[in-house]
């Protein structure tokens, strides 16, 4: 099998965070705090740590709550963000608008989820030399562990373009149509499978790495009452 040449890339990158939490109790899970640092800024600090370009962060649901949480960042590590004006469970519409808000030069594109606690500088660098190494024939690479998909996933600009021309279609959608252009890339890593849906798994985080977990006080003013968002 023929292996495309690893070649300089500029990637885009997507974080998703427009869920509702309805599992976790309805809380932005992104603004969980890991060892006094938000999910969301452990995650955008290892994006910049791999030399990657600023982020676009899709928000939807506790928009106001996050974007308060963001205010009080260093405006070099701030991501450039975009709302889901109608966020659902269904995560295609808010990929598609974090596709279309990426600028027109990029190459490849790398999309987290913001509720993955483990994700960082090193997995994200493993995944882009994954994707610049493969078969010259595929286009998405997806980190396979014991056989569950997780993230980062990375993906050319021909599948972007795909995408966009199906609105609603989701990644996984996309994947199940193209089989022979998706890269499964079997690691044993649990970092990208691993993510925060219950307070159980709140729970087992801390259990499992000794961390300190705690969720931040409700921001003076901001409306955190997910019906309401």
């Amino acid at each position: 099998m023929n292996t495309a040449t690893p070649q300089p890339l500029r990637t885009g990158v997507l974080i998703l965070a427009a869920g509702a939490g309805r599992r976790m109790g309805g809380r932005a899970k992104c603004l969980l705090e890991v060892q006094g640092q938000s999910l969301l800024e452990r995650l955008v600090r290892a994006v910049r740590g791999v030399g990657l370009p600023t982020p676009v962060l899709v928000l939807g649901h506790h928009a106001a709550e996050i974007q308060a949480h963001l205010a009080q960042w260093p405006a070099h590590l701030a991501p450039r963000q975009v709302i889901n004006p109608m966020p659902e469970d269904d995560p295609a519409p808010s990929l598609h608008i974090g596709l279309r808000a990426l600028g027109n030069d990029v190459h490849a594109v790398m999309v987290l989820l913001a509720d993955q606690p483990l994700i960082n500088a090193a997995d994200i660098g493993a995944v882009l030399h994954a994707f610049q190494r493969r078969p010259s024939d595929c286009q998405l690479v997806v980190p396979m562990v014991n056989g569950v998909p997780g993230h980062p996933v990375v993906f050319d600009v021909a599948v972007r373009a795909d995408l966009l021309g199906a609105p609603g279609t989701s990644l996984r959608q996309w994947r199940a149509a193209h089989p022979q252009a998706t890269l499964p890339w079997v690691v044993d890593n649990p970092h990208h499978t691993r993510d925060l849906d219950t307070p159980d798994d709140v729970h087992t985080l801390a259990r499992d790495t000794g961390w300190v977990c705690r969720w931040p006080e409700p921001a003076t003013g901001v409306n955190t009452d997910p019906a309401n968002t």
